[in-house]
């Protein structure tokens, strides 16, 4: 684009109806083939110079935005408006690219995002001063004072013209142009209501947040249909309720209610026994609430593709790729702050890397599939990228150590407090350690009745698997880092005040199930609390732990993300589940099946040698193959 003139008059250069005609002769479908490159972007917020040159720079426009990509398919995951500056820039030139993309034999996919959806519909919590200054031009002075009047009416009181500058800053010039061009019969509206959801490239599918459980069971077809007819719905009957004149174009998403009811109060208090023509209209406005499209787990608003534990996680992600016949799902949503990011072996791959700078302090990037290779372009860098695998490092999280320089500072660093954490049979100790300017906390357990148990020739069933030993802690925490779980805190040997036990690192800034009810806690996470079980009920089987309680199920406050403690009691030398878990259902994944199944007799004696002894270990295997073998499985799930 020309510096200094705005996109809109380009467009009507072109003929904006033309254009829309010639999409809506077709209508877009969900699945696509090509030979040809697939380039995807994510979440470009209104970010219209960094992206306008990313896409130069990947070769499918030119220096005047035009198509340059021949047969190649461009894949935008959603959000491409609010908080930034450019954003009708960036909806204009992507419904012109569209049109030119599939005259050369490509085309241009926009699945929609969260912040589409909220502008749609009159959620514009997010839209920026200069995203409002964008649409003044196309706004006229009688529908500003129409908007003014309907104020107003429902704000009676107070200074004219203190009321009047409220009013101003609340609905800004551009404020009604911006409404009218995102609703149905706007020129964005309507060309936004002709894209999807979720669309299928060859193997990927891209959507702009995740995949639930639930809906990982339904087609992109099916999929597609409910959303696009929810939102359709919702705003058809918007626009009824806007045409009876009880809906004015002030009110927005989150008043909607409020506003309804007051005025069907007024309309039944005036006429009793009477149904006013919109009553139907405004009921399904209220049933909306509950719609799938305004959900957490809609595919445009779902995180946990993006945050939640890989492996319980996997479990959905598996599902629908096998449902839908992919071999990647591709989403952004969530920003990345620079990295496209791969989780789950490759099976996810996180685009967001906050494009839009001066907000999400990230960069452009592009994903480019071509000729079977797959590689990140990054705005201004001439090499090819790859993905960066997702690490997960709890040790970093709770102490800012890695694991190996954790271990060291608790064998190391001297004790500088030391008190009784007051719960617990056998009263373990917290501790206090500092050294060359870092300080630590971490739990003491020095119980053990059965010293030397890993090393003795005979092994007593009776009395070994009733043991209460310390060293089963540490055993845990190398068990979980052998599969990747990241849950169980760091544990070393230690001694402290002369005793020696397990240090097993603090678990600051959680909480643990117990208090959580008893202080009638909300679960407010992105990850289902049943679905984080799922690690639960195998790891607990494998180790034979039959004494989890509420106690030590840790959540982090922040978030709710689970975290393991106190496994003392675990090991046991049996082949079958433990009492509490005989009955859970376990979903398990492809991909923690076959961390599960990497597992060795040598890795673990390795490892475990020095805490348990040969028949807890071959227990260990004898439980992985019973989860194995009983585990529901992605391919067949019931």
């Amino acid at each position: 684009m020309l510096k200094g003139k705005r996109i809109g008059i380009i467009t009507a250069l072109l003929g904006l109806a033309g254009l829309l005609a010639a999409t809506a002769q077709a209508a877009p479908d969900y699945t696509f083939e090509t030979d040809s490159r697939v380039v995807a972007f994510a979440d470009v917020h209104g970010a219209y110079d960094d992206w306008t040159r990313l896409l130069r720079e990947v070769q499918v426009i030119d220096q005047q935005n035009r198509w340059i990509g021949g047969g190649a398919h461009l894949v935008s995951t959603g959000d491409l408006v609010d908080r930034g500056p450019g954003s009708r820039q960036v909806v204009e030139l992507l419904m012109q690219l569209q049109q030119q993309a599939r005259a050369a034999g490509g085309d241009v996919h926009l699945t929609l995002g969260n912040h589409e959806v909220m502008v749609m519909t009159g959620d514009l919590r997010y839209v920026s001063a200069e995203e409002y200054a964008a649409f003044a031009a196309d706004e006229s002075p009688a529908e500003r004072e129409a908007l003014w009047r309907d104020y107003r009416k429902v704000n009676p009181g107070g200074d004219e013209a203190e009321v009047r500058a409220v009013f101003e800053q609340q609905y800004p010039p551009g404020y009604v142009a911006l409404r009218k061009a995102f609703s149905p019969g706007g020129a964005i509206g309507d060309w936004l209501l002709q894209q999807q959801f979720a669309v299928k490239v060859n193997d990927s599918v891209y959507m702009h947040g995740g995949i639930a459980k639930n809906p990982a069971f339904n087609s992109l077809e099916a999929l597609n249909e409910k959303m696009l007819s929810e939102l359709r719905d919702f705003l058809d009957n918007m626009g009824k309720l806007r045409a009876a004149g009880v809906m004015p174009w002030h009110v927005g998403y989150h008043d909607r209610l409020t506003y309804l009811n007051a005025r069907a109060e007024e309309f039944a208090a005036a006429n009793p026994r009477t149904r006013a023509d919109w009553f139907d209209p405004l009921q399904a406005v209220f049933d909306a609430q509950t719609a799938f499209v305004f959900s957490d787990d809609s595919l445009n608003w779902y995180r946990g593709s993006a945050l939640c534990h890989p492996y319980a996680e996997s479990w959905n992600t598996e599902v629908f790729l096998k449902n839908v016949g992919a071999q990647q799902l591709v989403i952004g949503h969530t920003p990345t702050h620079g990295e496209v990011q791969s989780r789950m072996d490759g099976k996810v791959l996180r685009l967001d890397t906050g494009m839009l700078n001066s907000v999400y302090k990230g960069r452009a990037s592009a994903l480019v599939s071509e000729g079977g290779e797959q590689f990140v372009h990054y705005l201004g860098e001439p090499q090819r990228a790859a993905p960066v695998p997702e690490q997960r490092d709890l040790a970093m999280e709770l102490s800012g150590m890695s694991d190996a320089e954790l271990e060291q500072f608790m064998q190391s660093a001297p004790v500088v407090a030391v008190e009784d954490i007051g719960t617990g049979i056998t009263k373990p100790k917290r501790v206090t350690q500092e050294q060359d300017g870092k300080s630590n906390d971490a739990v003491f357990k020095y119980e053990d009745t059965d010293p030397g148990l890993q090393n003795k020739t005979h092994y007593s069933i009776r009395t070994a698997d009733d043991s209460d030993r310390y060293v089963y802690d540490v055993a845990a925490y190398k068990l979980d880092r052998l599969l990747g779980l990241n849950l169980v805190p760091t544990a070393v040997i230690g001694q402290v005040e002369g005793t020696e036990g397990a240090l097993s690192d603090w678990a600051d800034n959680t909480i643990n199930e117990r208090d959580r009810l008893e202080q009638k806690l909300p679960f407010n996470s992105y990850c289902q609390q049943s679905e984080q079980y799922r690690l639960r009920f195998v790891f607990d089987i494998l180790i034979h732990n039959d004494d989890r309680n509420l106690t030590n199920i840790l959540w982090t406050k922040d978030g709710y993300m689970l975290r393991f403690i106190d496994h003392s009691l675990a090991f046991r030398s049996r082949d079958k589940r433990p009492k509490q878990y005989r009955k859970v259902d376990l979903r398990v994944s492809d991909l923690l099946i076959q961390r599960l199944q990497a597992l060795t007799a040598e890795q673990l004696q390795a490892e475990l040698g020095a805490y348990l002894h040969p028949r807890q270990i071959e227990a260990i295997l004898k439980r992985r193959d019973l989860i194995v073998k009983e585990a529901v499985r992605t391919a067949d799930p019931s």
